[in-house]
């Protein structure tokens, strides 16, 4: 996991903020670059009140398209679907180091917008995280806390026996998605043939003297052109229960993560758990160049049909969702795995430290 100093920059700047301007408690997420950054928890006359809120801290320019009244940030589906999983309340905090200002939005079905292929959330720009924010914040917190899950989990605390099971079935989601990408592969593989069939056919056309306009020649770019408009349907739904099945699995991986390291201190069964995912990253690398060289195979195809051209344009829509997708679940996994083994080590520091 590579060192981010603009990443950095704000978790510091927002790490200052919430002890500076609100005197509350600001916790850093242990296992780092999934969903939660931070947890902020109330505090009255410096005592806790066991109330929390989740932080997602995106830093720089760059993670923003900007307007004169607002910051769009554009989520990916893995990402929504991993925090509709949340069970707290959540904050998205933008930082621009250029101007060292902050901002924030509560993250919840109210604020997140469809997109055609993704999601996003507008921040206004009058939402700057100061203490004339705090008050409009403390809102955001509830009695339930003491109910949720998730801080349990975060704190070291006994969970109760239902969230355990639940936890042990939503892991099994990380399986779904890894069938999900062999079928999207599959789809590709077959689309592939289909689409050297085609080349076949219309060199044999160009050999025996047939134009682009001759009827026979259309017909067959029409039946070319509703093969792709049917695989990259089809791949489009394997890509959304990909990105559902893998945002409600890493969810329920990072909560047993936490749970084996936090409340059992079961590092065997860390170590156990992260085997099961090692190989998912090389996996997705795998199937983005596959998906790769198929886009620009795509890319190469003739413009001279009304038909070729509509489906072209939608195949490379679902492509790149595709491409974009994997990428963020192969940079979770790698992160988490990477986070997770520094805190294996340091466990295993602290046991050989205490040994006489």
């Amino acid at each position: 996991m590579r060192y981010k100093s603009t990443e950095r920059l704000g978790v510091n700047a927002t790490e200052g903020i919430i002890l500076r301007e609100f005197d509350w408690i600001f916790r850093e997420q242990p296992i780092v670059d999934v969903g939660i950054d931070a947890l902020i928890e109330e505090s009255e006359d410096g005592n806790p009140t066991g109330k929390f809120i989740a932080l997602q801290i995106k830093s720089g320019k760059g993670n923003f398209s900007l307007s004169r009244d607002k910051l769009t940030y554009y989520i990916s589906n893995i990402h929504h679907n991993y925090w509709l999983n949340f069970d707290i309340p959540m904050l998205l905090i933008a930082h621009i180091p250029e101007t060292n200002l902050t901002y924030w939005i509560e993250i919840s079905q109210r604020t997140i917008k469809k997109t055609k292929k993704r999601w996003k959330v507008d921040i206004p720009i009058r939402n700057k995280l100061n203490i004339k924010a705090k008050e409009k914040i403390a809102e955001l917190l509830t009695d339930k806390n003491y109910e949720y899950q998730s801080i349990k989990i975060f704190k070291g605390e006994d969970i109760d026996s239902q969230t355990v099971y639940d936890i042990a079935e939503k892991s099994t989601c990380l399986e779904d998605c890894k069938d999900s990408t062999i079928k999207t592969i599959e789809l590709l593989e077959s689309f592939t043939l289909k689409s050297n069939e085609s080349s076949e056919k219309f060199k044999y056309f160009n050999e025996i003297g047939l134009t682009f306009k001759s009827p026979r020649v259309i017909a067959s770019v029409g039946t070319y052109a509703k093969n792709m408009n049917l695989a990259s349907k089809r791949m489009e739904n394997e890509c959304q229960i990909f990105s559902e099945t893998f945002g409600a699995g890493i969810f329920a991986f990072e909560q047993a993560i936490m749970v084996h390291f936090f409340i059992t201190q079961d590092i065997e069964n860390v170590q156990k758990n992260l085997k099961s995912v090692e190989t998912l990253p090389s996996a997705l690398d795998s199937a983005i160049k596959g998906v790769n060289f198929m886009q620009e195979s795509i890319s190469k195809l003739p413009e001279d049909y009304k038909t070729l051209i509509i489906a072209k344009k939608q195949m490379m829509s679902v492509v790149d969702l595709i491409i974009d997708e994997y990428k963020v679940a192969k940079i979770i996994v790698g992160n988490l795995i990477e986070s997770s083994n520094k805190l294996i080590e340091k466990s295993a520091n602290k046991i050989s430290y205490k040994k006489p």
